[in-house]
């Protein structure tokens, strides 16, 4: 192991919390995080553990990524002009 991963590796034992969540627990409220993110809401209580965890969890931080890229992808297409709803015709 390099320097700079073995490095990253004690910063994230060292910021470990006392009371953390699962990465099952952290995939049950990632679509709220992602809401509240996208919405400029405050992270508070469950969702402050949740984002702690993505800071913590490869696994987890990619799920969130993808779900939070797949919410604003959603979002451009319901905003972009003449965006019907899907099955109607022009």
């Amino acid at each position: 192991m390099d320097e700079s991963k073995f490095t990253q590796w004690i910063q994230k034992v060292m910021a470990t919390e006392e009371e953390e969540i699962s990465c099952s627990e952290c995939f049950d409220l990632v679509s709220e995080y992602v809401d509240t993110e996208l919405a400029g809401g405050e992270f508070s209580g469950a969702l402050r553990q949740v984002g702690h965890h993505l800071n913590q969890c490869r696994a987890c931080r990619d799920e969130y990524e993808l779900l939070r890229d797949f919410v604003i992808a959603e979002e451009n297409a319901h905003d972009s002009p003449g965006n019907d709803s899907p099955g109607s015709n022009p």
